[in-house]
């Protein structure tokens, strides 16, 4: 695994820290593309072609992978620790839990339901991904 042959220090970026953000750029964009790519997948799904939706799907987990590795090589939006990881996550997940439910919030207001229901969903997920992480957080570190 590439993490084990190439460990990741808080402390250290083979990136100098002043010239990281043009390699940050190449993190936001693979992580764009996935979430694009996903949204590709799931038209082609809804228009009878699994196949092509099936390597949209592909392609984008391919994506994920490179933004991991951006991630690791950049050192700036993960740690060298599970622990420390998992607490910045925790607190993460809440705070897009509370954003996206004032969005569903503001999109019933304004009469918006498939907005509201997609984002309340959403919302849920994040939620569930806190509490999942806060749950491995209690088990493995006490």
């Amino acid at each position: 695994m590439w993490i084990k042959k190439f460990p990741v220090s808080s402390s250290f970026s083979p990136v100098p820290r002043r010239r990281t953000a043009k390699p940050f750029g190449y993190f936001q964009g693979e992580c764009s593309e996935v979430g694009m790519y996903l949204a590709m997948s799931r038209v082609a799904h809804r228009e009878g072609y699994p196949e092509i939706g099936l390597y949209w799907e592909k392609a984008a987990y391919e994506e994920a992978e490179h933004a991991a590795k951006f991630a690791e090589l950049l050192g700036e939006v993960l740690t060298d620790s599970t622990k420390k990881n998992l607490e910045m996550r925790v607190d993460a997940e809440n705070g897009a839990t509370a954003g996206k439910f004032e969005l569903a919030k503001k999109a019933k207001e304004l009469n918006l339901d498939a907005i509201h229901d997609t984002v309340h969903e959403m919302a849920r997920d994040e939620a569930r991904h806190g509490k999942a992480f806060a749950g491995l957080l209690k088990r493995y570190f006490g």
